[in-house]
């Protein structure tokens, strides 16, 4: 019988000890989003409150029944955290087992979120970068982009160049002198975020999520064949941009709708589909070299709950965290 007395607290330390690599975590996503797409997974639109300008709550819910949990994740954002030596968001996940309903978990969201994140763009460049692709931009060099780097070099194996942009030039070159060595890369600071995407097969823009947004990304940075993966919803992507792709894909097209409201992606011109959609076979992804694909991860609950099982699965196992009671 499951203790209903206490819950086990993961701090992020001890998710650092038991949690998958980014490499292990691309696969359960994978397993996600084919649940999504088969209709087999409940997944409530994410509630949403915005603070003040770019600062925001929200709470991001799921069950898959085959998983036997539930979850649900309660986190803010504020672009000024950076200044301040904070991570961008901050959280914490409550893990729910299904048989009686009782909460067996509480676990800092911050690596949870870091890590499907980065995991999940890993996955749509798995399923959309072009044969032989070898470059790549990242656009944002804070946390995400580092965990980016690694999660994408795990699908990627035949990177060989990395250009890095971020308006905080200090936090480039830390990510340049931090990450080229770990990873035997050749990591270029470009000066400009232009300079970062031209000629690079992937691009991964990981600012901050602005309202409204303030798009710099034009077509002529982008090559043919290029995988677009922006996880800060369209603040990057220009209009013009995105009318020269050929697929345009997301995570969630209700989350889409829902933050039009909010005066985001005005100038989205379509949506063709959803990862889910590629993942179960419904739509088809690069049809040649020369397609240029847009993928926006917005983040969706199911990332969270595959991953905060097998961190829940892992430190039960192995006996790491603290037993509180409730």
């Amino acid at each position: 019988m499951q203790d209903n007395t206490r819950v086990l607290y993961l701090t992020r330390e001890d998710m650092d000890k038991v949690g998958p690599s980014l490499g292990e975590i691309v696969p359960l996503l994978e397993y996600s989003f084919r649940a999504k797409g088969e209709g087999r997974a409940v997944l409530p639109p994410k509630h949403w409150i915005e603070r003040s300008d770019n600062r925001f709550c929200s709470a991001m819910s799921s069950y898959i029944p085959e998983l036997g949990f539930s979850g649900c994740k309660w986190q803010s954002g504020d672009p000024a955290n950076s200044a301040r030596g904070l991570p961008y968001i901050q959280g914490l996940y409550v893990l729910t087992e299904d048989t009686l309903g009782i909460p067996v978990a509480i676990m800092d969201a911050e690596w949870i979120t870091g890590y499907r994140t980065a995991a999940a763009s890993a996955l749509a460049v798995k399923y959309f970068m072009k044969p032989a692709a070898s470059s790549l931009a990242i656009l944002g060099c804070g946390l995400q982009g580092r965990v980016h780097l690694e999660a994408i070099r795990a699908v990627m194996p035949t990177l060989k160049r990395v250009r890095v942009f971020d308006i905080r030039r200090e936090a480039a070159e830390s990510f340049a002198r931090d990450l080229g060595p770990k990873f035997n890369l050749e990591i270029e600071v470009a000066a400009t975020a232009e300079g970062a995407v031209r000629g690079s097969d992937v691009v991964v823009s990981g600012g901050p999520i602005l309202t409204p947004p303030q798009p710099t990304i034009e077509p002529g940075w982008l090559v043919d064949g290029v995988v677009g993966v922006t996880i800060d919803y369209d603040s990057y992507w220009t209009p013009a941009a995105m009318k020269t792709m050929d697929l345009i894909v997301t995570d969630d097209k209700g989350q889409i709708e829902h933050l039009k409201e909010y005066g985001l992606f005005l100038g989205l011109p379509r949506l063709d589909g959803e990862l889910a959609d590629v993942v179960v076979g419904k739509l088809r992804g690069r049809r040649s070299e020369k397609d240029r694909i847009l993928c926006f991860n917005l983040g969706i609950a199911l990332e969270d709950i595959v991953t905060a099982v097998e961190i829940y699965k892992r430190a039960t196992a192995a006996g790491v965290g603290r037993m509180l009671p409730r």
